[in-house]
């Protein structure tokens, strides 16, 4: 193996490590509140916003589709927090529900577009093998604050900070059309 064969994969080896970093904290918390669809529920609806975005006729690798796709993923951990409250007995069925009514809602938006098929495939698929330097930069940041408040603050009691940061850091993935 060439040395060149090994620093084309170092920015997907990168953004493997930094999801690694704050996705097992979130997930074990996950398990722990035995809300373990969330993940899905969420990135679903930050990919619901994304292909709001693409709809809207927004650039697909800009910061207006990124600022979209966290907008509708904290807009999903806000109603969460909500149904948390008011239906805590049924909270796994609602976040599977939101699943269903997001994915579902992207099919819709996606039907009138002659790529719409294929723009929800990569959505879906991510192409972390090919994610640049320059889109590592802004989510070790955003990382970086994940992390510092997974250690310095009590994430597994603070029920609105806990969605908010899960929500942040659920999104599309690296790589992929935002």
């Amino acid at each position: 193996m060439k040395i060149d064969d090994v620093l084309i994969f170092w920015p997907a080896m990168v953004a493997g490590l930094l999801v690694l970093a704050t996705h097992v904290p979130l997930g074990q918390m996950v398990l722990e509140r035995g809300i373990v669809f969330i993940d899905l529920a969420i990135a679903q609806v930050a990919a619901l916003g994304v292909v709001a975005a693409h709809v809207a006729g927004l650039e697909e690798h800009g910061w207006p589709v990124q600022a979209t796709a966290f907008g509708a993923a904290l807009a999903g951990a806000g109603f969460l927090i909500w149904t948390e409250r008011r239906l805590a007995a049924v909270q796994e069925a609602v976040i599977g529900v939101l699943f269903v009514v997001a994915a579902s809602a992207e099919i819709i938006l996606l039907r009138f577009d002659a790529h719409g098929a294929e723009h929800l495939k990569d959505l879906l698929v991510g192409q972390i093998l090919w994610v640049s330097p320059a889109e590592l930069l802004p989510v070790a940041a955003l990382y970086a604050v994940v992390f510092a408040l997974w250690m310095f603050t009590d994430l597994r009691h603070g029920r609105a900070l806990f969605y908010a940061v899960f929500a942040v850091t659920d999104r599309p993935p690296l790589g992929g059309p935002c």
